[in-house]
């Protein structure tokens, strides 16, 4: 496929491109989906598409198409130049140059060619049955099970050439539990892997179906100020967009992230550290190298509690006067941004036991429903599967509650962070418990 790549490059440098960039990618996905309590269709796909970004006197201009055939690459390539021609100017734009990545070992099973749809609606059918057999009062609203292999291409005219394949497993499931009148909260849990031998819907419907039958018979409690202890998915919902969005250099750039100007400084206690590692192979964002060619490695932004630095592109990097940290993202869709990969948490040095029973009063939440300003970084919305604890024993379910306050100050209010971690596609988090949260009852 490479042949392909090098081709459209010199259709764009006989239309005077100065530096261009083909970037391909090519996946086969069976996807099977569970509704009311049963496995109800299957479907299969395959796909191929490149995208090209061409620049001419500082101006940059991009096309995509979902073909890989000669005379569709070479239309492409004319779109994508007269796009550039009729671009503004900008000096910082720039491809990057020829690098040599480690190519990772772990994202890729070739069991995973021979996996059929037969095989996806087995695990779907699994991870519904393990749901069902725990408790007669689980009721499955929605699931799915997938299975993707794909490869990306990418090439430039400075050199790079570089190609990976990789294998992705994913399953979801999200219900609530019934007993009469008594329905509880609802619940989603997910979960993914590299490889066939890593697949486990059933844990993820196990601990579907745990937190929704123990949301069942909820009392109503008194509005007050406590403990707020999240689980990964809840870390997941109300914390990580805003960290995201606050270390993401273009969100710097553009005067809309908390930290700018903060390197160096303390933007939470010390028990935080936050990486953004593609290397990390139990994360599905895992790969050698980023939208743009660089290489990946792992990054430490946030460490002991002190912002450490900015993810970037090549762009922003320029625009900055940095090196890029291997943060372009995106797919052939569309010219690279800047994103994370894989978003992961330390873990620390307490069990989730030891961090419940340390709790005097608060709540733990297994999932939040609501609002999250990733600016300033407000939230306010509705406690899921949320659970009193009092004295460091958990009492039981709640009922009508809403959480609010700011994330940049809980961070600041952290107390505790669990040795376990749970994988969320490309996120690896674990429990956080804060101090100083204002719970209203409804």
């Amino acid at each position: 496929m490479q042949d392909l790549l090098r081709y459209a490059i010199r259709e764009a440098e006989a239309l005077g491109a100065s530096d261009i960039e083909a970037y391909a990618a090519t996946s086969a996905e069976s996807e099977v989906f569970v509704e009311n309590n049963d496995v109800k269709q299957a479907k299969s796909q395959s796909t191929s598409s490149i995208g090209i970004r061409v620049l001419m006197d500082g101006s940059v201009g991009f096309y995509s198409v979902n073909s890989l055939a000669r005379n569709k690459i070479k239309d492409a390539v004319s779109m994508a130049t007269k796009i550039a021609r009729v671009s503004p100017r900008d000096r910082y734009h720039a491809l990057p140059g020829k690098s040599k990545p480690r190519m990772l070992s772990g994202i890729y099973d070739k069991n995973a060619e021979s996996f059929a749809p037969a095989d996806a609606a087995r695990m779907a059918t699994e991870m519904l049955e393990t749901a069902k057999s725990y408790d007669k009062r689980v009721s499955v609203d929605s699931g799915n099970f997938s299975a993707n292999v794909g490869t990306h291409i990418l090439s430039n005219s400075n050199g790079i050439e570089l190609a990976e394949r990789a294998s992705v497993f994913s399953w979801s499931i999200m219900g609530m539990a019934i007993e009469g009148s008594d329905i509880s909260n609802f619940d989603f849990q997910l979960g993914g892997s590299h490889s066939v031998r890593g697949i486990k819907v059933r844990a993820a419907a196990i601990e579907f179906a745990e937190t929704v039958v123990n949301s069942l018979g909820p009392l109503r409690i008194e509005s007050f100020k406590g403990e707020m202890l999240l689980t990964p998915a809840a870390v997941n919902e109300m914390m990580q967009e805003t960290i995201s969005h606050s270390i993401n250099s273009d969100a710097v750039q553009k005067k809309s992230s908390h930290f700018a100007g903060k390197v160096g400084k303390r933007v939470a206690l010390d028990m935080l550290t936050v990486e953004d590692d593609a290397t990390n192979v139990e994360g599905l964002g895992a790969s050698s190298f980023d939208r743009e060619g660089v290489a990946h490695h792992r990054n430490v932004v946030i460490e002991n509690g002190v912002l450490k630095k900015f993810l970037y592109n090549t762009y922003t990097a320029r625009k900055a006067g940095v090196k890029s940290t291997g943060n372009a993202s995106g797919s052939t869709n569309s010219p690279p941004s800047v994103s994370t990969t894989n978003f992961v948490v330390r873990p620390g040095r307490s069990s989730l036991d030891t961090l419940v029973s340390e709790m005097k009063n608060g709540l733990i939440i297994s999932r939040f429903s609501g609002n999250v300003n990733p600016v300033n970084g407000d939230f306010s919305g509705a406690v899921k599967g949320g659970r009193l604890v009092r004295n460091g024993k958990v009492q039981h379910a709640v009922k009508e509650v809403m959480v609010a306050g700011n994330v940049f100050e809980a961070l600041r209010r952290l107390n505790g962070v669990s040795k376990e971690r749970k994988v969320l596609h490309d996120s690896i988090l674990p429990y956080m418990r804060f101090d100083g949260i204002s719970f209203t009852a409804g």
